[in-house]
């Protein structure tokens, strides 16, 4: 009878729920749950769009929508799925819109709606009076409106143009938006439903983003609307249409500010918000020499194009550091329909190479911007970054000094004969390594020639020197690193990952006009490639011991033109 089977059991237990727990927290915390409303600003008696989006596969019945019960009235819902394959994975999203009419005036939430273990953020909505109808017997509504009576050149003006209508309608047109020395970007339509007293109205917003680009008064004309109303019952063609209707807005005019004097910068950035930020892929100050880290910037404003966004400038061109090595990638601009507009993005990445040990400083990064809500100077700052490069050596002692107390910290907690087995495991892969290196050390002394070894050596670097020289002559830089990695392994007959290591191995002579190479590869010299000697400093260059004879036989059959 084993007297532990009642404490091992239990042990057992508990290990396969944390691992379980542990499962089901990463699956959540890589899931997502959003919730977003088309409106932020409602009147009493209209309707927004509710659109709740996950990308955990759950279904939208699993939602829980009680919450909604308290302020809100759910007219309508949907669900959509959309499947994607992307970098090999397959991803599912599912969708579910609901249409809310206000139950009361105020600000009102959306509260928190949950399913599977995660939860949407709150959302506020002010929901105002019952608006007003014209009096009369008005079937059809249509006006224009702007978010505000002036603003600074090349800022945002939002126009609204609003068509009410309580009737059918066939064939609604409406006339395009020209609009002098002003940028027009049309956004997404929106449609909602207003109940007023006793009748219902549908409601579509047209909305657009317009951008002065001079100072003065901007004229924005009237907009005309034309459609056919529809009468109850059908006839053999179709639907029965009534009366042809015809509207137009009022024409607009807006003051146009110029820049302010007070401004510092160079471009001029109206918006309402604006942000900088920075992402490395490995921390700057955990780099050894030859390790890469790549610096993304990114820069985002409310209120601006994408196009309106400066490029950003690069550390390469603002600081001199030979030890660093600065390599800019491709820049993305791109812009976005928010609630109040647009928002304007620049990404812009840039890699760093790490060539020496030591610490250097990288500038702060300031941005002047004009804050069009309190109408001020403001500045977006990135904070000045420190860089610590270490040599390799000392990376590899400090990790070799913390493995131990890290590595021991498991094995107390398992049970002794788990590590016997582990143990043992090791031993006898060990062993059978060795057997099998001593077994191919003696095949190779039995099978292969004395001067085989040496004619497939003397084959490969004629190879590799005719490799080099039509690298060098074509100017190809990638092809003379990896032509000289394959000289390299021929000629000491092991690997070399970069110039710097193989000039290591190399006589003086040589490893001088490797470093020059490299310098001049990457930009930090004007040599001409084909003016170092390197053809002659590779051919004679002595061989390593116990080899020089395959070598030299290798260097003298390499033609000298």
């Amino acid at each position: 009878m084993n007297r532990f089977a009642g404490k091992t059991q239990p042990q057992r237990v508990s290990v396969w729920s944390l691992i379980a727990t542990t499962l089901l927290w990463s699956a959540a915390a890589m899931a997502d749950l959003s919730a977003t409303a088309d409106r932020r600003d409602i009147a009493l008696g209209e309707t927004l769009r509710l659109t709740l989006l996950g990308d955990a596969g759950e279904q939208p019945s699993e939602i829980d929508l009680t919450p909604l019960n308290r302020d809100w009235e759910i007219l309508s819902r949907s669900s959509a799925t959309n499947a994607r394959f992307i970098n090999g994975r397959n991803n599912v999203t599912r969708t579910l819109e609901l249409e809310l009419a206000p139950l009361r005036e105020g600000t009102l939430a959306i509260p928190s709606l949950m399913t599977a273990g995660r939860r949407t953020t709150p959302i506020s909505i002010l929901v105002n009076p019952e608006p007003l109808v014209a009096p009369g017997d008005a079937t059809v509504l249509f006006e224009s409106s702007i978010d505000q009576p002036s603003l600074y050149v090349q800022a945002e003006l939002m126009l609204t143009i609003t068509l009410q209508q309580a009737i059918n309608l066939e064939s609604p047109e409406i006339s395009a938006l020209d609009i002098a020395d002003a940028v027009v970007e049309p956004l997404e339509r929106q449609s909602f439903q207003r109940r007023v007293g006793n009748r219902t109205w549908l409601v579509t917003e047209l909305r657009y983003a317009i951008y002065p680009q001079k100072s003065g008064t901007l004229s924005i004309p009237a907009v005309e609307f034309a459609a056919r109303e529809v009468q109850a019952g059908r006839t053999l063609l179709g639907s029965r249409l009534g009366r042809r209707i015809r509207l137009s807005s009022e024409p607009l005019e807006v003051t146009v500010k110029s820049v302010p004097a007070a401004f510092p910068g160079d471009v001029w950035l109206p918006a309402r918000t604006l942000s900088l930020t920075e992402d490395w892929s490995i921390d700057p100050n955990a780099l050894s020499v030859g390790d890469s880290t790549t610096r993304t910037l990114t820069l985002i404003a409310e209120g601006l194009q994408g196009s309106q966004l400066p490029p950003l400038s690069s550390v390469q061109g603002a600081l001199n550091i030979p030890e660093l090595r600065f390599y800019p990638d491709q820049e993305s601009i791109d812009q976005s329909e928010i609630a109040q507009g647009l928002q304007g993005t620049r990404t812009q990445s840039e890699a760093l190479v790490a060539r020496a040990d030591g610490n250097w400083t990288l500038p702060e990064i300031r941005i002047p911007w004009w804050n069009t809500q309190t109408d001020q100077l403001e500045y977006a700052v990135l904070e000045a970054r420190n860089i610590a490069v270490q040599t390799a050596d000392v990376l590899d002692d400090e990790t070799a000094s913390s493995t131990p107390s890290d590595a021991t910290l498991p094995m107390a907690t398992l049970p002794l004969w788990i590590g016997l087995i582990g143990v043992s495991g090791w031993l006898i892969a060990i062993g059978l390594a060795i057997a099998l290196w001593r077994l191919r050390r003696k095949s190779m002394r039995t099978d292969t020639p004395q001067g085989g070894l040496a004619a497939l050596r003397g084959g490969d670097m004629r190879q590799a020197l005719v490799e080099v020289r039509r690298a060098l002559t074509q100017q190809d830089a990638s092809g003379v690193r990896t032509a000289l990695q394959h000289w390299a392994a021929c000629h000491h007959g092991r690997a070399f990952s970069s110039l710097s290591d193989i000039a290591r191995a190399s006589s003086p002579s040589l490893a001088a006009i490797l470093s020059e190479l490299d310098r001049s590869i990457y930009g930090a010299t004007d040599t001409e490639w084909r003016q170092l000697g390197l053809i002659d400093a590779l051919r004679e260059e002595p061989a390593p011991e116990g080899i020089g004879e395959a070598h030299d036989d290798a260097m003298a059959l390499y033609p000298s033109r």
